[in-house]
């Protein structure tokens, strides 16, 4: 019986040798997506009008007169203020830099045409202080399909590369997939494509 798990042992062990000095071959193989939006925030200063007046400034209108003008404005255009949201935050962590009275507002729609309407509304005492893009999440699925395209990539680089070795490629042995669901946009926009990548180890014949 001893003899048995000790003969079982050594056929284990010498397996597992093998199969650790297994020749293989690790390429990245890689594949694109495009990048699609989600949804827009748009941050929106709000600030009271002064003009120079002899040796000082003097207000032509206050910030809630400039609010009240921005309100009825917007709503020619279709969009009601009472969806926006004020930014505290943002108020307090750029008033070390102002010097009139500033009021932030924000909203966030999915509506380009909206987006495009607000940033398109030039009004004394406004301005767009910040847009944000926040793009689509990939589903599983999605995932899914770019690796596989990310690997059939790598199986045709590992391919080249083992043929100029005189080599070929047999089973994958490991597969590295670090993608998440989350894409990014570029900061101006003019690139919508988003790389996807899987590293991928092939037995070495």
């Amino acid at each position: 019986m001893k003899k048995l798990i000790f003969l079982m042992a050594v056929l284990f062990s010498v397996s597992a040798i093998a199969q650790e000095n297994r020749n293989t071959i690790t390429v990245v193989g890689e594949t694109e997506t495009s990048v699609e939006d989600n949804s827009y925030t748009i941050l929106v200063s709000l600030q009271q009008i002064l003009v120079y007046e002899g040796q000082g400034e003097v207000e032509v209108a206050s910030v809630s007169e400039v609010k009240n003008n921005y309100i009825n404005k917007l709503g020619d255009l279709g969009i009601d203020f009472s969806r926006f949201r004020r930014s505290t935050y943002y108020e307090f962590v750029s008033s070390y830099g102002q010097s009139r009275v500033t009021e932030y507002y924000f909203l966030k729609t999915s509506n380009k045409e909206e987006v495009r309407k607000i940033i398109n509304l030039k009004l004394a005492g406004t301005s767009i202080a910040n847009t944000e893009i926040e793009s689509k999440k990939l589903t599983n699925d999605e995932l899914v399909s770019l690796a596989k395209k990310a690997m059939d990539n790598a199986k045709n680089k590992a391919e080249a590369l083992a043929k100029k070795m005189n080599k070929t490629v047999g089973d994958v042995v490991g597969i590295v997939d670090q993608n998440t669901s989350a894409q990014y946009a570029q900061s101006y926009g003019t690139n919508r494509l988003q790389s996807h990548t899987v590293t991928v180890s092939f037995e070495l014949q």
